[in-house]
């Protein structure tokens, strides 16, 4: 394996434009800007990805109830993967990419605490 297999191969980006928590994806630039080398889109994909891995799908209340509308670059077969995934719960796209972010966001909220402690 070489230092390069860490990066994933050329796939087909789609553009899709989603609404999104506003609070989430405020916290996603935070993490672009100040954390990963990421571009946003990316942090969605990894966050995409984790979500079709675990299906670990937890419907939550927005109380901000504020969303913005922003254009993701999503991978092409992550896009498959959460229709996939939009179908078997019964929810909605943008909906379902909120879960991923958020369900991220709470993993490195918690990693972080624990670095902490550490």
């Amino acid at each position: 394996m070489t230092c390069f297999s860490r990066f994933y191969k050329k796939e087909k980006m789609i553009s899709r434009t989603l609404d999104i928590d506003e609070n989430l994806y405020l916290e996603l630039e935070r993490l672009s800007n100040d954390v990963y080398d990421a571009s946003i889109s990316k942090l969605v994909n990894a966050a995409i990805e984790e979500l079709i891995k675990k299906e670990d799908i937890n419907i939550y209340e927005n109380k901000n109830k504020s969303y913005v509308s922003r254009s993701f670059l999503i991978r092409e077969s992550l896009l498959d993967g959460i229709y996939e995934l939009k179908s078997k719960y019964r929810i909605s796209l943008c909906l379902t990419v909120n879960i991923a972010v958020r369900n991220a966001i709470i993993e490195e909220e918690e990693e972080k605490k624990i670095k902490k402690i550490v």
